[in-house]
């Protein structure tokens, strides 16, 4: 039994949009994730990596790529022994066929979604749908996304896969939406 997260990969484009992101803030001295561009799924504690996979290809095998919009930023505010820096997110419309398909993904498996998995649990109140862009010093926001601002990453996207990854971070499987 280990930790896991399941991802929605984006379209190619957006990808690398967002790549292009990572390594601009990157080379400004921000802290961006080492994990390739993605709105978090679902996180999962303790939890069967087999029985995950199953269910994920089960899923995707029976859903369509998900057209989402990407038009805002949000921030995750300090919290616990973080209290100088944030987290900056780019922030999907909450569309109700990808609210579904978020909410219909949860069906199974919800009550590994603890620790790890809280901000994506819908057991545990509203889930924060996002895809992370950095960590930044509450004192240099503006500065972060003025840069975030400059570059071409709002518009539309497609969630294209789901991906199953261990925590921390390496690839196990990725499923291909219909």
């Amino acid at each position: 039994m280990s930790n896991y997260v399941v991802v929605g990969r984006f379209n190619e484009q957006k990808d690398r949009q967002l790549k292009e992101l990572k390594k601009l803030l990157s080379d400004e001295g921000y802290s961006v994730p080492e994990w390739p561009p993605h709105i978090t799924i679902s996180a999962y504690e303790d939890f069967d990596e087999e029985l995950l996979c199953k269910w994920t290809s089960n899923f995707a095998s029976k859903h369509t790529k998900q057209k989402i919009s990407l038009h805002s930023l949000s921030v995750l505010p300090p919290r616990g022994e973080h209290t100088e820096t944030a987290v900056i997110c780019l922030d999907p419309a909450h569309s109700k066929s990808f609210v579904d398909f978020y909410y219909e993904f949860h069906k199974k498996y919800e009550e590994y979604c603890t620790g790890i998995g809280w901000f994506n649990s819908i057991t545990h109140g509203n889930p924060v749908i996002h895809a992370t862009i950095g960590i930044v010093k509450v004192i240099d926001m503006q500065k972060m996304m003025e840069l975030i601002f400059s570059q071409d990453i709002f518009g539309e996207a497609e969630i294209t896969a789901l991906e199953v990854y261990t925590y921390p971070m390496r690839l196990i499987k990725r499923f291909d939406l219909k």
